[in-house]
């Protein structure tokens, strides 16, 4: 029995938001044998948690970025930090760490790990804040509905008051706490598409049958 991928939350929002040729044919590359991938959000983040958890200043995280191999990658960085410094201003506090969330999907063919960048208290709420840093569109529909998904699932120990997406792309800002009922059952029906696609990638590559492993029930 081979074992189910493991999408990050960035990745579940490219998803989601993709039509669904591509969206088929980046679930199918997905289930392909591993290679070695251009994570361009990692070193973002790292600098984000650097100036939150190391006490590094502006300066430092974004000077560091000239060591960065690969232009691509050193430009993303560069200008999602310049645009994550406004945001901040607009949006001060203390940055917390928040423990990530890694749940099964519903018939079991993929896992979801939602990792948050940062804990920020915006409006009362103690927000688990995950940052967009990739060119692609978003729609505000579809993140809501994977928040919700995230939501329904978070264990009540270190719960966040509140689940949100900061896009760096356009400063738009998702919140969890906006979402509605509709929202939510969007966010269970695409969860429940992407598990018959990612059951078809697995077909079409002749990958074995998925573990006895079983979904937790919602909270």
């Amino acid at each position: 029995m081979a074992p189910v991928k493991t999408f990050g939350f960035s990745f579940l929002l490219k998803l989601v938001c993709l039509n669904p040729k591509p969206q088929k044919r980046a679930i199918r590359e997905r289930h392909k044998p591993s290679k070695s991938g251009f994570d361009y959000h990692r070193s973002l983040r790292l600098r984000i948690q650097q100036i939150a958890f190391e006490g590094l200043s502006e300066a430092q995280v974004l000077a560091s970025t000239d060591q960065i191999t690969k232009a691509p990658e050193r430009a993303s960085a560069k200008r999602g930090l310049q645009r994550f410094f406004i945001w901040r201003k607009d949006n001060p506090g203390l940055l917390e760490a928040c423990p990530a969330l890694t749940f099964l999907s519903p018939r079991g063919f993929f896992k979801v790990t939602f990792q948050p960048d940062f804990l920020l208290e915006l409006d009362g709420r103690r927000t688990a804040v995950h940052v967009w840093n990739t060119q692609q569109e978003l729609s505000g529909n579809l993140v809501l509905a994977a928040l919700c998904a995230v939501a329904s699932r978070f264990p009540p120990q270190h719960r966040p008051d509140d689940f949100a997406v900061l896009s760096l792309q356009d400063g738009r800002f998702y919140r969890w706490s906006d979402a509605t009922r509709e929202h939510a059952a969007l966010g269970e029906n695409l969860l429940a598409m992407l598990d018959t696609q990612c059951e078809l990638a697995r077909t079409e590559l002749g990958i074995p049958a998925i573990g006895p492993e079983v979904p937790r029930p919602i909270a």
